[in-house]
């Protein structure tokens, strides 16, 4: 599993363009985020508007993450990492997952604001400072408020790091279950993320994932400054969200494949005579032969990711979008021997002299006019 993480990348179309135009937005990400809350806090709240243009390089990064993650998930895909095309929806993809991740660290947040209210209701509220600190103090002896203090700050910090560590291995399970559908409510379903993280498998990949990294960013930190800390780094998440899918494949696959079949035997017992009646109505009102079958059974159209599921058009190959070049002698001969109807076209010219042009009369057979 590591092995085939750490090299996906070397298997890619465009390997030098994945790490230069990786590397460049996840160093905007950094520069920019950061630059735009500085300036909604301590300058003006007008700078929200600038939001599109300040937080864009993050949320490409992060939903190039989401498809290096898909592309792991899928079954016996062994073409590599992805490239970075397709920046709108990457962007999409980007901004679903920062929405996953705010929405599984909401209860972190409330409990927090729960606690913070507390504390400034003891403080400026109903209730006396000072006669509770003396009430504390006559029970536990001078030092005892400050004990309390102690206690109660170590809880909560005990509190809070116990979440941020059930955050960092339960967010990569929702992550991929959301990459595996195009679709949020899967990241956000206790079930299906669940049946995720409990698996062997994913422990495996996120234990890896940990350890790659802890070693890339290690890597990383001391040549930062030189900038090609940040393509270290950002080659260390590659690897990190290739294991995440690659851990969670078995069990989301799985998933898939009991939905189908629960969904196909799901259909109402009377469908299929309907549809054959309709179809034998339809048949007899318009003159033609018999139905073969429903539209919908042809082969389905390739789910491109950040669709919500929704059957699309897949985008053009990677070596078109980054401007390899495009095959245009293969391509129209892969057309021809794939459609019968360009086949006779390409095929039919010595057999018919016209090319298959369909000549109108001849002037001496033309109406006369008068």
């Amino acid at each position: 599993m590591l092995t085939a993480a750490a090299t996906a990348l070397t298997r890619t179309d465009d390997t030098a363009g994945v790490v230069l135009v990786g590397g460049s937005v996840t160093l905007l990400g950094w520069i920019l985020t950061p630059l735009w809350l500085a300036g909604v806090l301590f300058v003006s709240p007008a700078v929200a508007v600038a939001a599109p243009v300040a937080l864009a390089p993050s949320l490409v990064a992060r939903g190039y993450l989401v498809r290096v993650t898909r592309a792991a998930i899928q079954p016996g895909d062994a073409a590599g990492a992805p490239s970075l095309v397709a920046w709108g929806e990457l962007a999409r993809d980007g901004l679903k997952s920062a929405l996953l991740s705010a929405a599984l660290l909401a209860p972190l947040a409330g409990g927090l604001a729960v606690a913070g209210g507390a504390v400034a209701a003891l403080v400026a509220g109903p209730v006396e400072p000072g006669a509770t600190a003396t009430a504390v103090e006559s029970a536990l002896g001078p030092n005892g408020p400050a004990a309390v203090a102690v206690v109660a700050a170590a809880g909560v910090l005990a509190l809070v790091g116990a979440y941020l560590v059930a955050f960092a291995y339960v967010r990569p399970a929702a992550l991929a279950a959301f990459a595996a559908s195009g679709r949020l409510r899967d990241g956000l379903d206790p079930r299906t993320v669940a049946g995720v993280a409990a698996t062997g498998p994913y422990a495996t990949g996120w234990t890896l994932a940990v350890g790659a990294l802890a070693v890339g960013y290690a890597v990383a930190a001391p040549t930062v400054p030189l900038v090609v800390g940040v393509a270290v780094a950002f080659l260390a998440r590659i690897v990190a969200h290739d294991l995440y899918g690659r851990g969670a494949a078995e069990s989301l696959t799985e998933e898939t494949e009991a939905t189908t079949a629960a969904t196909a035997t799901r259909r109402p017992v009377d469908a299929a005579p309907d549809a054959a009646r309709s179809g034998d109505e339809a048949g007899a009102g318009s003159g033609s032969g018999p139905s073969v079958g429903p539209a919908g059974d042809g082969p389905p159209a390739p789910v491109v990711s950040g669709d919500g599921g929704r059957p699309m058009r897949s985008e053009p190959p990677a070596a078109v979008q980054v401007g390899r070049g495009v095959s245009v002698a293969d391509e129209s001969d892969e057309s021809a021997d794939t459609d019968p109807t360009r086949a006779d076209e390409a095929g039919g010219a010595d057999a018919d002299p016209t090319g298959g042009f369909e000549w109108g009369p001849a002037l001496s057979d033309a109406e006369d006019k008068s």
